[in-house]
């Protein structure tokens, strides 16, 4: 169990949001899929700087996410139902939010998603002020507004990373990503979630190589259960980047994957993704999905 899986209660957060689970928000598998959660802690940490730093502020502001993680820890469906059950209203959650930890020119979010009171995700941000010179202090007033926020929470994470991570060679599988207009946000790059789906996008599209292109796709078992993104640059438009994938590390029932995302050979984004490679029975039986990713494990360099 991470550190974002804690099981704090709704009442430990100092903001509690209630979100309508929609139908676009479905994956193939019926389910929530991570990228709709991404878009669910977007929303959650806009609605509570408008409200705690003010519209006037958060319009001269540019804060920019650095980071995002997701970690899914029971199926989140738009009819939700208890751990024992009980059926509640169909498609309702709630988000809890707060701040882990305040720095110089960043900050962090701490989130949970419940189901009546049983916490079916967690995740983490976290957010950097920007200048046209790169980060900057956070204004004062920014800085109380925060403190308002804090909950008895462990500070973010880190993305563990050696140098080949941030070389394309070193990771084997390549998928070719062409920008869309419809991707971009109000500051003229990709929206975060538009690059959280690039990563998944780019997972299901190593779990078709593996199992030989399905009709449909890849089999619902395989979408990680837990998904980290770190934002190094901005991505534009027009463009076309490099999305890579490799296997770290493969044990008795998952695989944690690393992905990279390359401007030429600069590299502009990564995340990391834990998933299972035992299906159950009635997926079918697709052959033994540790030994086929065997060849996809990260390369020296």
């Amino acid at each position: 169990m991470t550190h974002t899986q804690l099981m704090l209660r709704p009442s430990d957060y100092p903001v509690l949001i209630e979100h309508a689970a929609r139908y676009s928000d479905l994956d193939p598998s019926r389910r929530i899929g991570r990228d709709a959660l991404v878009r669910w802690f977007e929303d959650a940490r806009i609605a509570v700087e408008r409200d705690v730093f003010g519209a006037a502020l958060v319009g001269r502001m540019r804060l920019l996410l650095a980071s995002v993680r997701v970690d899914v820890l029971a199926p989140l469906q738009v009819a939700a139902r208890t751990a024992v059950g009980a059926r509640i209203e169909a498609g309702q959650y709630r988000i809890g939010i707060g701040v882990s930890h305040i720095g110089t020119s960043s900050f962090a979010y701490t989130y949970g998603v419940y189901a009546g009171d049983e916490c079916v995700a967690t995740g983490e941000s976290v957010s950097v002020h920007a200048t046209a010179g790169g980060p900057a202090p956070l204004p004062e007033p920014v800085r109380d507004a925060l403190k308002t926020l804090r909950m008895d929470a462990p500070e973010p994470t880190r993305l563990q990373r050696g140098p080949a991570r941030a070389v394309r060679e070193a990771y084997p599988f390549r998928l070719d990503v062409r920008t869309r207009f419809g991707d971009l946000d109000p500051n003229r790059h990709v929206n975060n979630v538009a690059l959280a789906g690039w990563y998944l996008d780019g997972l299901a599209e190593l779990h078709l190589d593996v199992l030989g292109y399905p009709t449909g796709g890849p089999l619902d078992g395989l979408s990680p259960s837990s998904l980290r993104v770190d934002y190094l640059d901005e991505v534009r438009y027009p463009g076309i980047y490099q999305l890579r994938v490799g296997v770290l590390d493969l044990d008795d029932a998952s695989v944690r994957y690393a992905c990279g995302l390359f401007d030429g050979p600069r590299c502009i984004g990564l995340a990391e993704a834990v998933g299972a490679h035992h299906l159950p029975e009635e997926d079918g039986d697709p052959g033994d999905l540790a030994v086929r990713l065997e060849p996809f494990r990260m390369r020296s360099v």
